[in-house]
Order: C-alpha cells, then sequence, then structure tokens
C-alpha cells in the first residue's frame, strides 16, 4: 500500500507531545483506506484486550505512520496494545522509543 504523505492529516498535538493517552498515532486526518484499516485494527485489538495489554507484530498501517513520523522501522517491529480504560486503547513501540524522529 502507497500513501501519498500529503494526504495523511497533522499529528494531533498532544500525540507529538507524548502526552495523547492514545500514543503518537493520532492524527486530525486520515485517508479513508488507512482510516479504515486502523478501525478494522482497533476492533481487532478489542476482540484480544487483556487487562495487562497484549504484543502483536505491527501493522502495514501502523508502519506507514510510523515512518510518515519520521522513524526508520526495523524489519519486525513489535506493537504494544494496553487499554488506559475500557474506551482508550494505547500503542508503543519499544523499538522506536529511543529514536528521534525527524
Amino acid at each position: 500500500m502507497t500513501t501519498p504523505p500529503d494526504t495523511i492529516g497533522p499529528q494531533m498535538q498532544r500525540a507529538s507531545e507524548g502526552t495523547d493517552p492514545r500514543g503518537i498515532l493520532v492524527f486530525h486526518w486520515l485517508p479513508g483506506d488507512l482510516q479504515a484499516l486502523e478501525d478494522s485494527r482497533a476492533i481487532a485489538d478489542r476482540d484480544v484486550m487483556r487487562p495487562s495489554g497484549f504484543e502483536r507484530p505491527a501493522t502495514e498501517t501502523e508502519r506507514i505512520l510510523l515512518a510518515h513520523l519520521g522513524f526508520e522501522l526495523p524489519e519486525q517491529l513489535t506493537t504494544v496494545v494496553r487499554y488506559r480504560t475500557r474506551g482508550v486503547r494505547h500503542r508503543s513501540w519499544p523499538a522506536l522509543e529511543a529514536e528521534v524522529t525527524t
């Protein structure tokens, strides 16, 4: 999947500051195809919801959005999913935490 970078909206300010409870992949808007994939993954993650959270391979959509933010992605990337509340999913990528975005 190739998505022109100018079709992805700007990152929400709290996400860019690291204070959004949902994590860093929060944008003002996404193109329809990416939004549909993000919505689908959110439903799938909710179906797996565990109190202590869980890990899974990063999706292609997450990889596109992380690359859009300037991260250099390893071939294998793990997404850590935790629920701050029943309705607030937080995703993180431990392999990227020390990386400074461009």
